[in-house]
């Protein structure tokens, strides 16, 4: 019994590895878009300098959140602004942990600051237990939104009436 367990923890561990390398951008009306570590590494480079849990200003990049959004077909900018304002960003974690943001907090006609979905720190990849992606959010005071293992992105629009 022992040996199935043992079995069985292998090889959810292993699933959630195997996970945690990509990450899926799903939202209204666009195709879900399951983005690979090379695709996310071909993409335009984005860097940050951000305090982490160490207390420490580390060098962070990765691609901006807005520009992976974009890539997935979720229309940002002028064109959106007010679907922008009635809809939320929910970015999940391999351990299914959950952060939300505010569509407007991503999107560059509103907000003054970058965040980014970090594949790098300090010019080396994220260890194991962040990466291989973490959201990174520069000036948060609280780091419970620096999502790491992140494996979703999803837009969700209020109803607005």
């Amino acid at each position: 019994m022992k040996k199935i367990y043992l079995i069985a923890l292998i090889v959810f561990f292993t699933a959630l590895k195997i996970h945690a390398q990509t990450i899926t951008i799903t939202g209204p009306g666009i195709q879900p878009l399951v983005m690979s570590k090379g695709m996310f590494q071909d993409m335009k480079q984005a860097v940050v300098m951000a305090k982490a849990h160490d207390e420490k200003v580390h060098r962070y990049s990765g691609v901006t959140m807005a520009d992976l959004l974009t890539k997935a077909g979720i229309v940002l900018g002028d064109t959106a602004k007010r679907k922008t304002i009635v809809s939320c960003l929910v970015v999940t974690a391999a351990d299914n942990y959950k952060a939300i943001y505010a569509l407007s907090e991503v999107d560059p006609l509103f907000a003054n600051r970058t965040i980014i979905v970090a594949d790098r720190a300090d010019k080396k990849p994220l260890p194991e237990e962040v990466g291989p992606f973490q959201i990174i959010v520069p000036g948060e005071k609280k780091h419970a939104r620096w999502v790491r293992q992140v494996t979703a992105l999803e837009v969700i629009v209020l109803n607005s009436k």
